[in-house]
């Protein structure tokens, strides 16, 4: 599907861990401007200090970085490495 500048795009976002704390319900659908990137809803949310040092942003089970440029209908997950011991 092409996408146009400025023409919305729906994407859902999924917050575990300590992400849940940034939205209620930590699980929704945002509609977005062609060209957001991850970055963007990373700042929307206010995720600032350890957990944005930790956080790992995760589309269709592959890492992503925050200068990555959402598609309409990707799943961005918000999560925490898992540790072990």
């Amino acid at each position: 599907m092409r996408r146009w500048p400025g023409v919305p795009m729906k994407v859902r976002v999924k917050l575990f861990q300590d992400y849940k704390q940034y939205h209620d319900p930590p699980d929704y659908e945002l509609e977005l401007p062609a060209g957001t990137t991850a970055g963007e809803i990373v700042k929307q949310l206010g995720i600032k200090g350890p957990e944005l040092a930790y956080l790992i942003l995760i589309i269709k089970g592959k890492r992503v970085y925050e200068d990555y440029v959402l598609q309409d209908g990707d799943e961005l997950v918000f999560a925490a490495p898992i540790g072990g011991g």
